[in-house]
């Protein structure tokens, strides 16, 4: 995939999956997440996501069979007591 693409991919992530939600309630109303803190969490969730993108798409072998590994034992081990997702409508 290309760098343009990744970006606007990773950008487009960024906003649906965690910007566009419950955080931005939360920095609406200012109480609990200031501009600075706001800007500090977008900038590390667009780079997690590229950098996901980025090996999912155009990584080197050893790079995707680490993200495999990595994401088989985040969804083993960690968030096994939260409900079950729901589809959104957007």
């Amino acid at each position: 995939m290309d760098e343009d693409t990744l970006q606007a991919l990773s950008r487009a992530l960024t906003h649906l999956v965690f910007r566009n939600g419950a955080v931005e309630d939360l920095h609406a109303v200012g109480a609990v997440l200031d501009d600075t803190a706001m800007e500090q969490l977008n900038r590390d969730v667009h780079n997690r996501f590229y950098t996901l993108l980025a090996i999912w798409f155009n990584g080197t072998g050893p790079e995707r069979d680490r993200l495999e590994k990595m994401l088989n034992f985040l969804a083993r081990f960690y968030g096994r007591n939260w409900s079950p997702a729901k589809k959104l409508d957007f």
